[in-house]
């Protein structure tokens, strides 16, 4: 059995009860490391996060439109491509 000091272990032992077994501790092998995840666009040093504020509806039938794309491109990349388009329009005229 354990070595380690117990107060209730006298009582058990006074009680006549037999001695509930004790938790072990669990190995290493038990818990698998997990895999890396991949890195999203929050952590990556060329991103910045930004918040606009859009009507409801607009962003609803934007994402409707993004998720019956063929091309899987989500509402992040939506912006950046119209932000890109902008800049060019702009840059150009």
């Amino acid at each position: 059995m354990n070595s380690k000091p117990n107060q209730f272990r006298s009582l058990i032992a006074a009680s006549g009860q037999a001695p509930v077994a004790q938790p072990t501790s669990p190995s290493f092998a038990e818990h698998p490391i997990p895999k890396a995840r991949r890195t999203g666009k929050r952590t990556a040093p060329d991103y910045v996060q930004v918040g606009v504020y859009i009507p409801k509806k607009l962003h609803t039938q934007a994402k409707v439109l993004l998720i019956n794309e063929e091309a899987e491109r989500d509402f992040s990349q939506l912006m950046g491509d119209l932000l890109s388009e902008y800049l060019t329009k702009r840059l150009i005229a």
